[in-house]
């Protein structure tokens, strides 16, 4: 493995972490490239799920429960 990885020359992508409760799945929400939101699915159902970004409305959790419909 390459310690210039580990160095910042490759920036981690950003993400929120999402436990789907009705499915029993977990999954990632990535920010788009606007970086206006972050953006995914259900990996069990695919219900489609969207969180803006606004720096003077929100929250600096990462980790959030969502009830799929």
């Amino acid at each position: 493995m390459d310690g210039n990885l580990s160095q910042g020359s490759e920036e981690r992508r950003k993400f929120l972490g999402i436990q789907f409760v009705n499915c029993g799945a977990y999954g990632r929400l990535y920010k788009n490239r606007e970086g206006t939101a972050y953006v995914g699915h259900c990996p069990k159902c695919g219900a489609a799920l969207k969180i803006r970004i606004d720096p003077s409305e929100g929250t600096s959790a990462r980790f959030f429960r969502y009830y799929c419909p």
